[in-house]
């Protein structure tokens, strides 16, 4: 049986768990949930790194990062296609940012309280204010179609920093985007995967 190890909030995880939906492959793969601090040693075992999404194959292969999880699941069933045209891989990159720094965040305020008001923490909250706003401009100004990787990336984005960063107005900065998550809001990849916790 392939096994994903995964945390309910990680929006890296979300990408892949999503992917696994969109691609008809959900109940093929056994999620197993994990507190990535806790050093489960299956989970150490698949992810030396002790970071989620890890990834075993049937066949025994530990693949990490979310994105090499993709090129896999894309060669294991190449439709519907993740990775689309020049313009679709750099929406995505805008969106896996914006979720990497808000990632960085909630790191670090574990081993210090005041990082929001540090330099890192000043850097990455612009990066997530204005990598959204950027990914906003560049989304087709009407939602729909199929969730390739740049759809599951923005609306992980979205979601994690409504999730982790309630008292902002996320959804205000980016509306285009707003939109397409509204557009998906019943779609069970989209439903299935939400962070919770």
């Amino acid at each position: 049986m392939t096994t994903l190890f995964a945390n309910p909030t990680s929006p890296f995880v979300r990408v892949v768990r999503m992917a696994l939906y969109e691609k008809g492959l959900a109940e093929a793969v056994e999620t197993r949930f994990v507190d990535a601090w806790a050093d489960d040693p299956a989970f150490l075992d698949a992810n030396p790194a002790g970071r989620v999404p890890a990834f075993v194959t049937a066949d025994g292969a530990r693949l990490t990062e979310a994105m090499l999880i993709l090129r896999h699941l894309e060669t294991l069933r190449p439709e519907p296609p993740l990775f689309g045209d020049d313009a679709a891989l750099s929406r995505a990159g805008l969106a896996v940012g914006v979720f990497d720094a808000a990632v960085a965040v909630i790191i670090g305020r574990k081993s210090n309280p005041d990082f929001d008001t540090h330099l890192v923490g000043r850097k990455r909250y612009r990066t997530m204010r204005d990598g959204l706003a950027r990914l906003d401009a560049a989304l087709p100004a009407e939602p729909g179609g199929a969730l390739d990787l740049a759809a599951i990336a923005a609306i992980t984005a979205l979601d994690y920093l409504v999730f982790r960063f309630p008292g902002e107005d996320w959804r205000g900065i980016a509306p285009r985007l707003a939109a397409l998550r509204d557009a998906h809001a019943d779609r069970p990849a989209v439903v299935e995967t939400v962070p919770r916790g």
